[in-house]
């Protein structure tokens, strides 16, 4: 039974890339043990739907600010972000929520998806409907916003392709002043 919601799949990864970049930023002592999931869960989606370099693009997004939230924790160096956090301040609504929650079990339930990518991609539906008070959202009476939400994720991915391109070019002019 398919399923028809309003993400498509790489809007979905970029949501949940967009959460968890999100939550890093409030990291202090420790990397939140979803964020594992969380990157195995984008990685799935990012298989199961064939999503190129969409989804490479996302997984190296959250694999670097994975990276500077360690960095933070161990060395108390903190690193900017590679897109300017007043993006991650919107809150998907209960149904935009839903259409993501919607979209993780279709994709678990799919034939191609493996017993560990279903356990996955199932914990992260469920972590994402308590860490954004999905039960609470669903008994208010809302206005859907995911058109507008899907508009600036896609353009959100744009950003994050920029700051990754800024950030090897700066990884890549320091190593060279430290060679001459």
């Amino acid at each position: 039974m398919k399923i028809n919601t309003r993400f498509t799949p790489t809007e979905a990864c970029i949501l949940i890339a967009h959460e968890a970049v999100s939550m890093l930023d409030t990291v202090q002592t420790a990397i939140p043990q979803c964020m594992k999931e969380f990157r195995t869960a984008l990685e799935a989606l990012a298989t199961i739907h064939d999503l190129g370099k969409d989804g490479e693009t996302l997984l190296a997004w959250l694999d670097t600010e994975i990276a500077n939230a360690e960095r933070f924790v161990t060395e108390g160096i903190n690193l900017p972000y590679l897109i300017d956090m007043e993006f991650l301040t919107v809150e998907p609504d209960a149904v935009a929520q839903m259409d993501l929650v919607w979209l993780l079990f279709e994709t678990a339930a799919a034939e191609k998806c493996g017993p560990e990518q279903r356990q996955v991609l199932v914990n992260t539906a469920h972590t994402i409907t308590e860490m954004c008070g999905l039960g609470d959202l669903l008994m208010a009476t809302l206005e859907p916003n995911v058109s507008k939400l899907a508009e600036g994720l896609n353009a959100e991915l744009d950003d994050i392709r920029v700051g990754l391109q800024v950030n090897a070019m700066e990884c890549a002019d320091s190593a060279q002043q430290e060679i001459h």
